[in-house]
């Protein structure tokens, strides 16, 4: 049977290793175009544009491929988790349809070349997660510094706490973006510090107070608990 065991070498295969590799790849190529004199490289700090340059058009294609097949571990397991987590946060909506979803969303990102915007990727990513970070830190603490568990369906604490913290760290964001149609609105861009860290905050404070006044979900009991 699959076991707490399989979770952590899933993470670690599918997801640390992969992460590691892909990001040593790219460092190691940029450095590796700028020290050798690459004629193409131009400033450009991309390390797909880099490759062929510094490789030859026939290898960049073969490491294309090896990169895209490492892609596979880490998507599968992600997708397992996001169906997991999704079939406990929404007991109601079939995970196939709530992953595929998400699914859609982001081959739609990648196919229209957005995801390459890579630092409004990581501002989405730090808005994201850091309200989410913050709330599990707060639950973590509430529950005498160890997982609480499981929560049924809906939590209201953490929900709250993601939404309005995701609206603190995406703020500059949605400002910038704004700005071309709507300038009167350059007297904030920037007007939230640190984004990702005020999401963390924002999250962490939120669920101490709305944990505080009983607004989570029960707790479901573990199924080692049970036996």
């Amino acid at each position: 049977g699959r076991d707490e065991k399989d979770v952590q070498l899933g993470g670690l295969g599918g997801i640390i290793l992969p992460t590691i590799f892909a990001g040593g790849a790219a460092i190691l190529i940029v450095a590796g175009a700028y020290g050798g004199g690459i004629a193409n490289a131009g400033g450009s700090l991309n390390p797909i544009d880099l490759m062929k340059g510094l490789m030859g058009e026939k290898a960049a294609n073969v490491a294309m491929i090896a990169l895209a097949i490492s892609a596979f571990p880490g998507a599968c397991f992600s997708s397992l988790i996001a169906a997991n987590s999704f079939k406990t946060t929404m007991p109601k909506v079939n995970p196939a349809i709530s992953v595929g979803i998400g699914a859609i969303v982001a081959a739609f990102l990648a196919v229209t070349g957005w995801v390459a915007q890579v630092i409004w990727v990581f501002v989405v990513i730090g808005a994201s997660f850091g309200p989410v970070c913050g709330a599990m830190l707060a639950d973590y603490l509430l529950a005498g510094r160890k997982w609480s568990g499981p929560r049924a369906g809906f939590n209201p604490a953490g929900w709250i706490s993601w939404i309005i913290g995701f609206a603190v760290g995406a703020f500059n964001l949605v400002i910038e973006l704004l700005l071309p149609s709507m300038p009167q609105l350059a007297a904030w861009k920037g007007f939230v510090p640190v984004p990702p860290v005020a999401a963390f905050v924002v999250g962490f404070v939120l669920y101490l107070i709305l944990a505080s006044i009983g607004l989570q979900s029960r707790k479901l009991e573990m199924p080692e608990a049970a036996a």
